[in-house]
C-alpha cells in the first residue's frame, strides 16, 4: 500500500517538473521582449487566457462551488500583482537576481502557514529552504544581496515574492474545490483584468512592438503561463505547498541553464556548485515527506 501510494504521487511530481521547466523561461522571455513589465505581464496573461478558454470549454466541469470561484479570483489577483512586480524588477535589475529574490516565497509560505493556517513547518523544511536559498545566492553572487546592492528592482522582486507565497498558500484551497481547468481559467481571467487596469492607469504602451517582442510575448503566454501553470496548478492539488514552493526554487537553476544557448550566458564553476546546493535543499524537503509516507 505504501509503495502504491508513493507511485500514485509520481505523475503529480512529474507535472510539477514540467511546470517548473516551462516557467523557467519567464525571465528570459521578459528580457527578450524588452518592454514594460506591466505590458509583458498583461500579454502573458491575455495570451494564456485565450489559450485556456477552449480547453476549459471542452474539459472543464460544471461549476457549483461559489467559494471555489472566489478563491480562484483572489489567486488571480495575487498572481497578477506578483507578475507585475516581478516583470518590472527584471527590467530594472539582473534577471537572475530578480528570480532569486522572487523565489523567497518558501519563507513566506512557511510563515503564512504558521500564522494563518496553524501549520508548523518541520525543522527539515526550514533547513532545506535555507540550503536551497543559499544555493541560489551562490549562483547570483552574495555581493548582489548586500544592502548596497539592493536597488529598486531588488525591492520589487522581494515584494513579488510575498505575493507569490500568498498565491501558493491560497491556490491549494481553491484547487481542492474546482477542477484544474476551471480554476486555472478563472484565475487567469482575473489576472488579465487586473493587469489590464494596471496598464490602463499607468498609460503603459501596448502596441507598436517589433517582431522579436511579439514572438517573446507569445512565448510568455503559451509556455510559462498556459502550459507551465496549468501543470503546476494540477500538481498543487496533490502536493503540499511547502514542498512545492521549495521545488519551484529550481526555476532559477533551469533559467541559468536555458540562458546559455539563448542569451549566451555561460555557467561558471561557482554557479554550477550553487545549482547542486539548490537541488540538495529540494531533496531534503522532498525526502522527508517521502520518508513519512513510507512510514505510514
Amino acid at each position: 500500500m505504501n509503495k502504491t501510494h508513493a507511485q500514485s504521487r509520481l505523475p503529480h511530481y512529474l507535472l510539477l517538473l514540467l511546470g517548473v521547466l516551462c516557467i523557467s523561461w519567464s525571465a528570459i522571455l521578459v528580457k527578450t521582449a524588452g518592454i514594460s513589465g506591466f505590458g509583458s505581464g498583461f500579454y502573458r496573461l491575455l495570451i494564456g487566457t485565450v489559450g485556456i478558454i477552449p480547453i476549459w470549454l471542452i474539459f472543464g466541469k460544471p461549476v457549483y462551488n461559489a467559494r471555489g470561484v472566489k478563491v480562484a479570483i483572489l489567486c488571480g489577483v495575487l498572481f497578477a500583482i506578483d507578475i507585475a512586480l516581478w516583470n518590472t524588477s527584471i527590467m530594472l535589475s539582473k534577471a537572475s537576481v530578480s528570480t532569486l529574490l522572487a523565489n523567497l516565497a518558501p519563507v513566506w509560505v512557511g510563515l503564512g502557514g504558521l500564522l494563518f493556517l496553524k501549520e508548523k513547518p518541520t525543522k527539515i523544511f526550514w533547513f532545506g529552504t535555507v540550503v536551497a536559498l543559499l544555493g541560489v545566492a551562490v549562483i547570483v553572487g552574495f555581493d548582489q544581496l548586500t544592502f548596497s546592492g539592493m536597488n529598486t528592482g531588488n525591492i520589487l522582486a522581494i515584494l513579488a515574492s510575498v505575493f507569490y507565497g500568498a498565491y501558493l498558500l491560497t491556490v491549494r484551497k481553491g484547487r481542492n474545490t474546482l477542477d484544474t481547468f476551471t480554476f486555472t481559467t478563472v484565475s487567469m481571467i482575473s489576472s488579465t483584468i487586473v493587469l489590464g487596469f494596471i496598464c490602463l492607469f499607468t498609460s503603459t504602451p501596448m502596441w507598436g512592438f517589433s517582431t522579436i517582442t511579439w514572438l517573446s510575448l507569445l512565448g510568455l503566454g503559451l509556455i510559462p503561463q498556459l502550459i507551465g501553470w496549468l501543470a503546476i496548478n494540477q500538481a498543487l492539488g496533490h502536493i503540499h505547498p511547502n514542498v512545492a514552493s521549495v521545488s519551484l526554487l529550481s526555476q532559477t537553476v533551469f533559467t541559468a541553464l536555458f540562458s546559455v544557448p539563448v542569451l549566451g550566458e555561460l555557467l561558471t564553476p561557482v554557479e554550477m556548485g550553487g545549482a547542486l546546493i539548490v537541488f540538495a535543499g529540494i531533496f531534503l524537503v522532498n525526502f522527508k515527506k517521502q520518508k513519512k509516507v513510507q512510514g505510514v
